[in-house]
């Protein structure tokens, strides 16, 4: 093997130096140019991230503002709401009061006529009376009671 041959190991050497010190050379004249590519690569992701920041914070405060907003407007609508509600729970007041009159009257004025009717049966109910008193006693009795007299007896027992 040629590694292991110590007569050879001299010119290896010299060309081990020269392969590494011209890869050296490219290296020292590239390095400039890839720290150059390295800084703006950093350069360039403090600013997206600065810009990305920044778009966070707008977006916090668009959707605080468009919060506020949304309670604003929920807050007019619930005044709107609550004034129909109100302005309906007086109007179906009133109405219920101008049904609750409606209904009053027309009670009293049946209650009027039924206590009309009430006395009219018991006129008639008194003449039946009497008419009957009348003729009971004429079939019972054989006497001729007047009608008069009839309706006081009955009156009488019928107080």
């Amino acid at each position: 093997m040629p590694q292991f041959d110590f007569t050879q190991a001299l010119p290896q050497v010299l060309w081990l130096t020269l392969v590494f010190g011209i890869l050296y050379l490219i290296v020292r004249g590239l390095l400039p140019r890839v720290q150059t590519v390295v800084e703006n690569r950093r350069e360039r992701i403090a600013a997206d991230l600065r810009e990305a920041e920044a778009a966070r914070v707008a977006a916090e405060a668009a959707t605080s503002g468009g919060s506020s907003a949304i309670a604003d407007a929920r807050g007019r609508a619930l005044a709107v709401t609550g004034k129909a509600r109100d302005a309906a729970n007086a109007a179906t007041a009133a109405k219920l009061a101008e049904v609750d009159s409606s209904l009053k009257a027309k009670a009293e004025a049946a209650a009027q006529s039924l206590s009309a009717q009430r006395a009219a049966a018991v006129a008639e109910l008194d003449k039946v009376a009497s008419d009957a008193t009348v003729d009971l006693v004429k079939r019972v009795a054989g006497l001729d009671v007047s009608n008069d007299e009839a309706a006081k007896a009955v009156k009488k027992v019928a107080a």
